[in-house]
Formats: structure tokens, C-alpha cells, sequence
């Protein structure tokens, strides 16, 4: 940033303006395939599509605590937002749908699974 001859230089963050958007839809819970499964002990760990849903297009990783992958689909509704509906099963963490989020999604399950070793 400098000071030219009769104007001063300015950084392309001083020339942000906030833009006003259509909100992205929330993922429709009936709307979804499962693209991905991992489970760890009593942790299950899905990667779900949501094709109504258009942030990072659509994906979702989810951690789930002491459920099977066979009775969340027989759910047949996967809500990925946090809920306290004690008939629905609904994720204990999420992370970001990416490769570094799954890897995150790993990470967690591990330590939680050894939690007396980090307090």
C-alpha cells in the first residue's frame, strides 16, 4: 500500500461490499443418499448427500454415536443439523465435507473412543 501522486493506493478489502443473497436451502432430510460409511466402535461416521442443498454441493459429514448405519436409513429421514428429538437420531458432531473433514471426523472418534486420555 503506498501514496501515488494525488491518490492514495487502497487494498482490495477496502472495497468490499456486502451482497445481498438468496439464503442457500437447508438440505431436505427426506432428500439424501449416503456416499460414505465408517464405523469405529460405537461411533459411525457418514458422508450424505443432499441434492436440494447446494453448499459444497450438498455434502454433509456427520458423527453419530451408538447407531448402526442400517437403523439411521431405516429412518428414512437424515437431518444433519443437531437435534434433542429423543425418536430421531441426531449427530453428535459434524465437520466440513472435505477430505480434510473426514479426516477430522477420524481423528475425533479415535480420541473420543480413548476420552480418559485426554483429561
Amino acid at each position: 500500500m503506498g501514496l501515488g501522486l494525488f491518490k492514495i493506493s487502497k487494498s482490495t478489502y477496502d472495497n468490499i461490499v456486502e451482497q445481498i443473497s438468496t439464503p442457500l436451502p437447508n438440505p431436505n432430510p427426506e432428500n439424501f443418499k449416503i456416499i460414505f460409511h465408517h464405523k469405529h466402535r460405537g461411533y459411525l461416521i457418514v458422508k450424505v448427500n443432499y441434492p436440494d442443498c447446494k453448499n459444497y454441493e450438498g455434502n454433509k459429514i456427520m458423527v453419530y454415536n451408538n447407531v448402526t448405519l442400517s437403523a439411521l436409513k431405516k429412518q428414512k429421514s437424515i437431518d444433519p443439523h443437531f437435534s434433542n428429538n429423543d425418536t430421531m437420531y441426531s449427530p453428535i458432531a459434524r465437520f466440513e465435507p472435505t477430505d480434510r473433514g473426514l479426516a477430522m471426523a477420524l481423528i475425533f472418534v479415535r480420541a473420543w473412543d480413548n476420552e480418559r486420555l485426554i483429561y
